[in-house]
């Protein structure tokens, strides 16, 4: 059996909240476990414009090996029309990664943001994350902006 026959693609159930944290635990491991919480209601809160879809082994009980979140925005950059559908956050466990997993889940976010009348979509990734960069590259996604932030605390 082929990794790609292991793997199915869906949206995510409730049944799969949890998995679901933990996975956004390994992307944003440096984000606070209430502000990752809180992200996930907020998605969950408006499935009009917002979609998980995850990444299921079979013969596993269904464990989840990663998953895309997209949503629509109203623009993103080096996107000329509105909606524009947008890859909020993608990961795929590293033990099954370079095969086809990761395209898969991209591919049911795009199809997603078709059905709902996009016609571009946008991502982003950290700009130290080349790993990232050259997974987008290779699903046919090309770099339109760089962009360094700049932060001041501002004590009253």
């Amino acid at each position: 059996m082929s990794p790609q026959e292991r793997v199915e693609i869906g949206e995510l159930s409730v049944r799969e909240h949890e998995a679901w944290l933990v996975l956004r635990e390994r992307l944003w491991p440096e984000e606070p476990k209430e502000d990752l919480v809180s992200g996930m209601d907020v998605i969950l809160d408006d499935p009009r414009r917002n979609a998980v879809f995850v990444a299921r082994l079979h013969g596993s009980g269904g464990e989840l090996v990663g998953f895309v979140e997209a949503a629509l925005r109203d623009w993103a950059e080096g996107c000329r029309t509105r909606p524009v559908g947008y890859i909020e956050g993608w990961y795929v466990a590293p033990e099954h990664r370079r095969r086809g997993v990761g395209r898969r889940l991209v591919e049911a976010a795009e199809q997603w943001a078709r059905s709902r009348g996009c016609t571009e979509m946008g991502s982003d990734a950290e700009i130290a994350n080349t790993l990232s960069h050259r997974a987008h590259a290779a699903l046919g996604y090309e770099e339109v902006e760089r962009v360094v932030s700049f932060a001041k605390r501002l004590i009253p």
